[in-house]
């Protein structure tokens, strides 16, 4: 069986196009987005400057999202009522109104959904999933995470005209909306979802008519009992740190990685009852055991969920559990740090 698969948004979706691609069961044939330059690097598929007449046109199997984030929850409605699955980027949305909305669409045109939240397919995260299965930590307590990244612009920002409306720009994004990368792996390896969320912002301010949230950070309970702290920042003098750790009952880890783009900074510290000092567990950030590439594992896995009718690893209802908590931890701050509950899907 082969699939028809689109792919929209042509920046980091050039990788998906490769992917899909590699899959024996899948061929793009479409692509999207509204730079004619972008379109025309893709020479194998049919290039389309409007998402809505690429869908009318072409009717994918497959469609994968990775267009700026506000365009990702109705895009993905777009695609699943006209009979496609979706693959989307984080974040997938951007208010409780939004998660509704695509859930619905999911199950009402029985369509498979997924978040591709690569972040629990690498390496390090299936080890640590192994590991913990074997219960080497105990029972799990809690976790923290903390994913803070300088992305202030070059120049000074002055007022959004339509194109740059239609980029995704961190100075537009709250932090915490962009959680997924942290609270998607605690989530995974807790077996836990989120049930109540309360959330502060730091250095909040305006510039150049945009509401900018410097540093964002959250305390969530989740439905077993835990508790997880999340602190994110982007418009902020601070070098890309990513960090993520997990308490037990009899041992701790704790993930750390300080250049995304070397596979080689990654420090993973294991610490147990029976050897309570930390110890160092070389491993790479992106690399699985078997040398594969973790983002063509998900590609892949969420393929074999269409080829056989099967869920995906994420369905539509956890793939809102390791984004919709952040966006409410947003809302959460805006409002002065409420409690808020996480609606379940």
């Amino acid at each position: 069986m082969s699939l028809r698969c689109a792919v929209a948004g042509l920046n980091r979706g050039a990788g998906f196009v490769r992917r899909f691609n590699a899959n024996p069961h899948c061929e793009v044939v479409a692509v999207c987005d509204p730079r004619r330059e972008k379109l025309a690097e893709q020479t194998e598929a049919e290039g389309f400057e409007d998402f809505a007449r690429m869908l009318e046109k072409v009717a994918p199997d497959i469609v994968a999202i990775i267009t700026p984030g506000p365009l990702h929850a109705p895009q993905s409605i777009a695609a699943m009522e006209a009979g496609a699955h979706v693959l989307v980027e984080t974040p997938n949305v951007y208010s409780v109104e939004e998660a509704q909305a695509v859930v619905a669409a999911a199950r009402r045109h029985d369509r498979k959904y997924m978040l591709s939240e690569d972040y629990i397919y690498m390496g390090w995260c299936v080890r640590l999933s192994e590991y913990i299965e074997d219960g080497a930590l105990g029972e799990i307590i809690g976790g923290m995470a903390e994913y803070t990244h300088d992305c202030r612009p070059a120049r000074p920002l002055t007022a959004v005209d339509e194109t740059q409306a239609q980029a995704w720009r961190f100075t537009d994004l709250p932090p915490l909306a962009y959680s997924s990368h942290t609270l998607g792996p605690l989530l995974y390896l807790m077996d836990d979802r989120c049930v109540t969320v309360t959330g502060i912002a730091g250095g909040r301010r305006e510039i150049a008519g945009v509401d900018v949230f410097p540093l964002e950070t959250a305390i969530l309970e989740t439905e077993g009992g835990r508790t997880i702290n999340l602190t994110n920042g982007f418009m902020l003098s601070h070098p890309f740190i990513w960090l993520a750790a997990l308490y037990g009952t009899e041992g701790s880890v704790r993930v750390i990685n300080t250049d995304y783009r070397d596979p080689d900074a990654l420090q993973v510290l294991v610490s147990t009852d029976d050897d309570p000092q930390w110890r160092d567990w070389p491993m790479e950030w992106h690399t699985c055991d078997d040398d594969a590439d973790h983002t063509q594992v998900l590609v892949n896995d969420f393929v074999d969920s269409v080829l056989i009718d099967s869920p995906p690893p994420f369905d539509e209802a956890r793939s809102m559990d390791f984004c919709l908590p952040g966006v409410l931890a947003h809302e959460s701050a805006r409002e002065g740090g409420v409690k808020l509950e996480v609606p379940l899907f």
